[in-house]
């Protein structure tokens, strides 16, 4: 289970998170193997309410958060040119879950510190990553690049009522199906930099063999042999009319 720390009581968007915004940095935490959340910069007050607020709206309500992430008491680190597994897959889950304001820079906010959040307002569901200066352009590739493979398969856990204890049982060896909807890539290894040998399309079902992380082990025949890994954020248990209370 992931651990929420902050924001601190001394920043300015000290307000807390918001449970929609908690349930995709759970979700997304729990897909990358993040052991702890800092929020270095959370809600605010929303203009006219109150008078601790500083710059973008996005932050208001705790729609929004200034975060770093930690994996085995280490704080992950980033340059413009790369950033580390567990950051990228972070980063792609959370776009699936919902989250459509990403932004990271080492200009920006340092090499530590990403923004995760929403819109400029509830009604504002534009995607957008952004780097130094606030400017699209100057967003990192690699921050690009895991933003729209998120969005490319969304995982529509936002919304919904999945909270981090419901999403632990889910690490369960067995039968899965593909719900990304631009489909799933199968990978030699356990992370983005190993080459992708085929791309899954939606509704694949598959043995997952083992859990590691943010990644899953796959037998895609049936047959007992190891095909490769995937990302296992887009993979939901497949249920069978048995268990579902149907008949034959």
């Amino acid at each position: 289970m992931t651990i929420f720390t902050g924001p601190p009581s001394s920043a300015i968007r000290n307000k807390p998170i918001s449970e929609q915004l908690k349930r995709v940095l759970a979700s997304a935490a729990q897909s990358a193997g993040i052991d702890t959340i800092i929020i270095t910069s959370g809600g605010q007050d929303v203009l006219g309410e109150g008078p601790r607020r500083t710059g973008s709206t996005r932050h208001d309500r705790g729609r929004a958060a200034d975060l770093q992430l930690v994996v085995r008491g280490t704080t992950l680190s980033f340059t413009n040119q790369s950033a580390p597994a567990a950051m990228l897959a972070f980063i792609e889950a959370a776009a699936a879950a919902g989250a459509t304001g990403i932004g990271a820079g080492v200009d920006y906010m340092g090499s530590h510190t990403i923004h995760v959040g929403f819109g400029k307002s509830i009604d504002d569901h534009e995607t957008l990553t952004w780097g130094a200066n606030g400017s699209s352009r100057n967003a990192p590739q690699w921050l690009r690049d895991a933003a729209e493979a998120g969005w490319g398969a969304p995982a529509a856990l936002a919304d919904s009522d999945v909270v981090a204890s419901d999403l632990a049982g889910a690490e369960t060896p067995g039968r899965y199906a593909v719900i990304a909807r631009t489909g799933l890539k199968l990978r030699g290894g356990p992370g983005p930099d190993f080459g992708s040998e085929k791309t899954l399309p939606l509704g694949t079902e598959l043995t997952v063999t083992q859990f590691g992380g943010a990644w899953a082990c796959v037998d895609i025949e049936g047959d007992g042999v190891l095909d490769g890994y995937v990302f296992a954020s887009f993979l939901a248990p497949v249920v069978s009319d048995h268990a579902e209370g149907g008949v034959a």
